[in-house]
């Protein structure tokens, strides 16, 4: 607003407004909205994935249990330290990108062999397995959506057309001039608002209290205490 008002004070607004400028606005919504929803898509999945992840450690470790009281030469307090350790590390991982906890996924495989020796059927080690690997695929997946960024060439347009349209505004001769004045501040400010967005929500994982927007992973924690009680 302050410069719009120093560019009107040196009469430099040299653009005519015009009906081509409603045009500009409005191709410049569509592909920042275009944008968004597309970044939304992955966000959306984004707030699934704690309560998956938390389903399936309980899940494994309540199975767990079950094997062990059938077949109590298992050892099930190394699995269960295991599994806390594994549900404990994955909420650094996933928001600050460490992505260690697919070694101790992979670890779980000893224990696999551990219930063989303690002769427990097949069927149930299978089902753990798929399990093990369903659990790999969904941080596989946390991994990738973190770490890479949507069509990086659709923000820099984005970002471009968004720079060009409010220099237009600047440099355009709106009256009333207090109209124009507001009129200039509301649309910068829908544009700069929505490309923090877009920003912001294309890492749905931050460290904790970052941003507003942040997915939560009180799942994960929840089964971190659920665990805890069972060690």
């Amino acid at each position: 607003m302050a410069t719009k008002f120093l560019l009107h004070s040196v009469e430099w607004e040299v653009i005519t407004l015009g009906s081509l400028h409603t045009s500009v606005i409005t191709g410049t919504f569509f592909v920042l909205g275009f944008i968004l929803s597309a970044i939304i898509t992955d966000y959306k999945e984004s707030e699934r994935i704690p309560a998956e992840i938390a389903s399936i450690i309980q899940n494994m470790a309540d199975d767990a249990d079950s094997i062990h009281t059938a077949y109590p030469k298992f050892n099930i307090k190394a699995f269960r330290k295991d599994m806390l350790g594994l549900a404990t590390s994955l909420g650094d991982d996933i928001r600050y990108k460490k992505f260690q906890t697919q070694e101790d996924i992979h670890s779980l495989s000893k224990h696999f062999v551990s219930m063989e020796k303690a002769g427990v059927p097949a069927n149930f080690i299978v089902k753990l397995k798929q399990q093990q690997a369903q659990l790999l695929r969904v941080l596989l997946r946390v991994a990738y959506i973190q770490r890479i960024q949507f069509v990086p060439s659709a923000t820099i347009l984005a970002q471009t057309i968004a720079t060009l349209v409010i220099g237009l505004l600047l440099f355009t001769e709106i009256e009333p001039f207090y109209g124009g004045l507001a009129l200039t501040a509301i649309v910068s400010l829908i544009l700069l608002y929505v490309l923090r967005l877009i920003v912001v929500i294309s890492t749905p994982f931050h460290s904790e209290g970052k941003t507003q927007d942040d997915v939560s992973l009180f799942l994960l924690e929840q089964t971190v205490a659920r665990l805890k009680t069972k060690s």
